[in-house]
Order: C-alpha cells, then sequence, then structure tokens
C-alpha cells in the first residue's frame, strides 16, 4: 500500500495543477484599459504646425524656414523640434521666435509624436 501511496499522489497532484485556473496578465485582458492612441502626424502635429508654425515654416504660406508642410519633410525634425519648442522664451534656438512659448499640451503632443517614433498616421 505504501508503494502505491507516492505515484497516486504524483499523479493527483499533476492533474490538480495542470486544471487550476491560471490567473495573470494572459487572463486579465477583459480586466486591462484600452491602450492610448499613439500620436500621428497627420491627425495630431500637423493641426499644431499650422496654427503655431505658420508662414514661417510652411513654404505654401510663404515662409523659408525648415519646411513642416509634408510628413516626409517635417519628419526629419522631430526632436530638435522638441529640443527648441522646450527652450524659454529668450533662450537661443527658442521656438517659435518671436511668439508666445507653446503650452505644455501642445509640447507633450510633439513629444509623445517624436519619442513614439514620428508616426504617419
Amino acid at each position: 500500500m505504501k508503494q502505491l501511496f507516492a505515484p497516486i499522489t504524483l499523479v493527483t497532484l499533476i492533474i490538480f495543477v495542470s486544471c487550476a485556473k491560471k490567473t495573470g496578465p494572459a487572463n486579465s485582458s477583459a480586466a486591462e484599459a484600452p491602450k492610448p492612441k499613439a500620436t500621428s502626424y497627420t491627425t495630431d502635429v500637423l493641426p499644431l504646425l499650422q496654427a503655431r508654425c505658420t508662414p514661417c515654416h510652411f513654404p505654401s504660406k510663404g515662409g523659408n524656414k525648415a519646411n513642416f508642410e509634408t510628413y516626409a519633410t517635417v519628419s526629419k525634425f522631430g526632436a530638435a523640434m522638441l529640443e527648441r519648442v522646450q527652450k524659454n522664451p529668450g533662450e537661443r534656438g527658442f521656438m517659435p521666435m518671436r511668439n508666445p512659448k507653446l503650452s505644455e499640451a501642445e509640447i507633450a503632443t510633439i513629444k509623445k509624436w517624436v519619442e513614439g517614433g514620428l508616426a504617419e498616421n
């Protein structure tokens, strides 16, 4: 009888463990909050640039500075743009030149776009 006790206990334990309900990330997806929408050039950044960087950075409006009119041209300047809008008025390289500093929300939009990989759409 003692010889059967160990194998039966082992088999029972294996069955019990394999049938137990697992908890954790794999089964908690229903309770997770939806991921925030990624920031994109087209929907988030372009309207901001049109409002705050026109006409200087928009050749179609008469601007002659770095072109922010298309994704192909503005994506090259993402990191530099973020650096410059984070500066304070009076600091060398501050943007938008001769205009008020962007709001924290506007800066956060550019930062999220740059840190998110400069998505187009």
